[in-house]
């Protein structure tokens, strides 16, 4: 999308690239209530950048309020930098699980446990690749080249207490 719009001439454009959603955390409830861990064919170790609407709101409205002359920016959007580890371990402290680990499965095995929860195949290749290149760190290399100077305000601690209610909340 970005080399299309790229293309608009006299045009002052600010891509803003926003890390992975704190709201995708949502889709590991059923896993935790049902197996007890997160799990997915990234975890441990592996940093995962984060990032909440309200952060990226934040950046656009300052982008927006910018004069800026005709051309193409990019601007990372980030609130938190943590390992999947560390994620674990704050969410589950804040659902009652202060045991709570992220598990990291093969390629096969997250396709797999995917395809066997209704995602359909193509969807499910597609996903692992994704998060395959979360584990392997290439999808974080341009990230890590052009970081952004502020961070949001939005830390997982406290993101970690709007999952806790959805979570108590049985979404």
């Amino acid at each position: 999308m970005e080399i299309i719009l790229n293309e608009l001439p006299g045009v002052a454009l600010t891509h803003l690239r926003a890390g992975s959603l704190f709201y995708n955390l949502y889709g590991f409830v059923g896993m935790i209530k049902g197996a007890g861990f997160i799990g997915a064919n990234y975890g441990g170790d592996d940093k995962i950048v984060w990032t909440h609407p309200k952060d990226i709101a934040d950046a656009a409205a300052d982008e927006l309020q910018k004069t800026l002359p005709p051309g193409n920016n990019a601007l990372y959007v980030a609130s938190d930098e943590r390992t999947a580890s560390e994620t674990a371990k704050i969410l589950g402290a804040a659902i009652g699980k202060p045991d709570l680990q992220w598990i990291t499965f093969t390629d096969e095995q997250a396709r797999a446990g995917m395809e066997q929860n209704g995602i359909p195949q193509s969807i499910a290749a597609d996903l692992v690749d994704l998060n395959a290149s979360i584990h392997s760190g290439a999808l974080g290399e341009d990230y890590e080249l052009n970081k952004p100077t502020v961070m949001g305000r939005i830390k997982v601690e406290d993101f970690a207490k709007e999952f806790a209610v959805a979570f108590l909340k049985d979404i």
